[in-house]
C-alpha cells in the first residue's frame, strides 16, 4: 500500500519498501522536561520531483513558515551536526534565527585547523555544580570553510571530565559572542536538544502513543493527517503536564505515562 507521497526505498533484491517521515520542532527549556510541539513539517514527495523529499528541505519549509506565523518570537535553533553548513546557517539568518549547532571536526577540517592556528584562540576551564570538569576552547569570527569564507561563525569545544575520569568531546558553532564568562550557558542550551530526544520521540513511540505506526494510509492524505492529530495530542498533553495540577498528580499516581494512558482508557471503558 502507497501513495504517490510516499518515500521509497529501492532494495538490491528488486523490491521496493515504501514510508511516511516528518520533520519535528520544539520548544525545550535547559530546566524543564515538558516540550512544547510545533507544527511539523511532512517528509513527503514534492510534486515534480525526481527524488525522495530530504529533511534538510523539510527544514527549510519549516523554518520559513515559523518565521512567518511567529514574526517576533525570539528563538534559538538548536540542531545536531547535520545542521552546520553554510545554506542552512545562511537561512537562519536570513530569517533572524540564532542558533548553536553541532559541528563534528571530521566534517569541518578548516574550521578546526582556524582555529588550533589562531592565537586569539582561548580556553578556559570551569567546573560545574555536578563535579564535572570543563575544559573549554572558543573562537569568535572563525570562518565556516574555505568555500564560504566570508560566513563567520563563533566556535565552541568542550572536554568534558568526569568525576570517575571519563573524558568526552564535544563542539558546537554559534552566532553567540563568546568570552570567558559566558561559556556555561550556550553549553546548557545545546544539551537541551537531549530533551528533545528524550521527552519527544521517546515519549512518543515508548510511552503509550505507539507514534512509529501506521493508524491507517488511506488513497492520499489520511497517514499526514493522523500524524498532525497525534502532534496536536501531544502538545496538550505537554501543556497540562507543565501546568495542570490535577494532571501532574495523576501521572505521579501512575508512575508512567504508559500506565496513565492505559488506566485512563479502562476507565473510559468501564464507563
Amino acid at each position: 500500500m502507497h501513495c504517490p507521497q510516499c518515500g521509497e526505498k529501492h532494495h538490491r533484491n528488486g523490491t521496493t519498501t515504501y514510508d511516511h517521515q516528518m520533520l519535528g520542532a520544539v520548544l525545550v527549556h535547559p530546566d524543564h522536561s515538558a516540550v512544547f510541539p510545533l507544527a511539523p513539517e511532512p517528509i513527503l514527495e514534492q510534486d515534480g520531483a525526481r527524488k525522495n523529499d530530504c529533511e534538510r528541505n523539510a527544514a527549510k519549509r519549516l523554518l520559513a513558515d515559523l518565521r512567518r506565523a511567529h514574526p517576533h518570537l525570539k528563538l534559538i535553533v538548536v540542531e545536531d551536526g547535520l545542521a552546520s553548513n553554510a545554506p542552512h546557517i545562511r537561512q537562519l539568518q536570513a530569517l533572524d534565527l540564532r542558533f548553536i549547532l553541532g559541528a563534528k571536526q571530521n566534517d569541518h577540517a578548516d574550521l578546526f585547523d582556524w582555529v588550533a592556528a589562531t592565537p586569539e584562540t582561548r580556553e578556559v576551564e570551569l567546573t560545574d555544580a555536578e563535579g564535572i570538569r570543563h575544559r573549554f576552547r572558543y573562537l569568535n569570527g572563525a570562518p565556516l570553510n574555505i568555500a564560504n569564507f566570508d560566513l563567520e561563525v563563533n566556535v565552541l569545544e568542550d572536554w568534558e571530565h568526569t568525576p570517575g575520569g571519563k573524558v568526552t568531546h564535544f563542539s558546537w558553532v554559534t552566532d553567540f559572542t563568546l568570552n570567558d564568562s559566558n561559556l556555561m550557558l550556550p553549553m546548557r542550551g545545546v544539551r537541551a536538544r537531549w530533551t528533545v530526544e528524550n521527552e519527544t520521540f521517546n515519549a512518543l513511540e515508548n510511552q503509550g502513543d505507539h507514534f512509529e505506526h501506521d493508524f491507517g494510509h488511506g488513497n492520499n492524505n489520511l497517514s499526514t493527517v493522523l500524524m498532525h492529530l497525534m502532534m496536536l495530542a501531544f502538545l496538550i498533553d505537554q501543556i497540562q503536564q507543565r501546568g495542570c495540577r490535577l494532571f501532574q498528580a495523576a501521572l505521579t499516581a501512575a508512575q508512567s505515562k504508559t500506565r496513565l494512558w492505559r488506566k485512563c482508557a479502562l476507565a473510559s471503558t468501564s464507563a
